[in-house]
């Protein structure tokens, strides 16, 4: 198991480390903490970036807005 810092996920998919820490935050990306401090698992990370790329995260798919079918109207994807 690789082991990867904020500094270094926020390297590997090209977004600012503030990103990184909000997304943690929100679960929006696998992450646990060491006495701590925030680390990545390379591995799930990398698993992780695969499922968002096929569309395939909940959150990903659950935040795209579409067209209602009322003119001009907005709603979430899956909202009733």
């Amino acid at each position: 198991m690789k082991i990867l810092t904020c500094k270094q996920v926020a390297e590997l998919i090209q977004a600012k480390p503030s990103t990184i820490y909000a997304w943690a935050e929100q679960s929006l990306i696998p992450s646990f903490k060491v006495n701590g401090l925030l680390r990545f698992d390379e591995a799930e990370v990398l698993a992780w970036l695969t499922r968002c790329k096929e569309g395939r995260n909940s959150w990903y798919n659950g935040s795209i807005q579409t067209r209602s079918s009322r003119k001009g109207g907005r709603k979430q994807h899956g909202a009733l």
